[in-house]
């Protein structure tokens, strides 16, 4: 019949091998030369194997006790590692997350299920809006700030690179000629800038047909075919299609998506929220 080890055994056992024997060990344990003796004894009673013997005036490893070794490490490791886990789990608290309208809409539902099935007590409350109105109030009103912001633009914690793209219906005919309508979001937002200049300096006369402050309702309108979005390819929602080179449309820049956090020291959920964000949201492909 096997019998159960103590995990204070196997922590006697490594001190012992790690402080190179008894004296020391008992020391850094804080117990007697003799309790630590005892406790060696009793973990050799469960392997049912010697795991020391003498060579002069020194107890070394044998082979079984070289081997037991690294399965002691492990299984220590293990199973702090474990209550280390079960401690997280039960973290309490909230956290202000604010984000782009379209990953908090088409991205990170799926991603805070996830992170709610493993911190169930920790509230997180999204608000969204413009990554530089959103990143004015970091640290106030906002623990973590997820932003879009041009490439190479280095500020935070770059995530991803993110492929900007035209987007439009992918049940309606894009008008083919005349003058090219744009679905955007108000003066000052990134991609509304980036659709102008790039339709400007292509000589590609173009009028504002929908407007929103809401990224969600501008895809609406495109999906519905009233205009034309500029959209991030991997956050898009499913009903629009992008519009190929050959379609006449220049490129638009590439953006970025970074994380920031507050500058003030993060509570034990925020930073909890920060990794695991940075864990699922950082681009694997590099």
């Amino acid at each position: 019949m096997r019998r159960d080890i103590d995990t204070d055994l196997l922590r006697a056992f490594l001190a012992v091998i790690d402080h190179d024997g008894f004296i020391k060990a008992s020391h850094v344990l804080g117990r007697s030369q003799s309790a630590v003796s005892m406790q060696m004894r009793r973990l050799e009673d469960a392997v049912e194997i010697p795991l020391f013997q003498r060579s002069g005036r020194k107890m070394v490893l044998t082979s079984a006790g070289e081997t037991f070794q690294g399965y002691a490490r492990r299984l220590v490791l293990l199973h702090d590692q474990a209550l280390d886990a079960l401690q997280e789990s039960r973290t309490v608290g909230s956290v202000g997350l604010a984000v782009m309208g379209d990953y908090a809409a088409n991205v990170l539902p799926a991603v805070l299920r996830r992170f709610i099935e493993r911190y169930p007590d920790v509230l997180v409350d999204v608000t969204t809006g413009f990554s530089y109105d959103l990143i004015q109030n970091l640290g106030q009103r906002f623990d973590i700030v997820l932003s879009t912001q041009p490439k190479g633009s280095s500020l935070g914690e770059v995530l991803r690179t993110e492929r900007t793209r035209w987007a439009f219906s992918s049940k309606h005919v894009l008008p083919q000629s005349g003058v090219l309508p744009l679905a955007v979001l108000p003066k000052g937002n990134l991609f509304r800038d980036w659709a102008i200049r790039v339709l400007d300096d292509a000589d590609i006369q173009w009028r504002i047909a929908f407007t929103s402050s809401s990224i969600a309702t501008v895809e609406a309108a495109a999906e519905a075919g009233i205009a034309l979005a500029v959209v991030k390819e991997g956050s898009a929602r499913q009903g629009l299609r992008f519009i190929q080179a050959s379609e006449g449309l220049p490129a638009l820049p590439d953006s970025e998506i970074s994380i920031h956090k507050s500058p003030k020291t993060l509570s034990k959920a925020a930073r909890l929220l920060f990794d695991f964000l940075k864990q699922e949201l950082s681009d694997k492909s590099t």
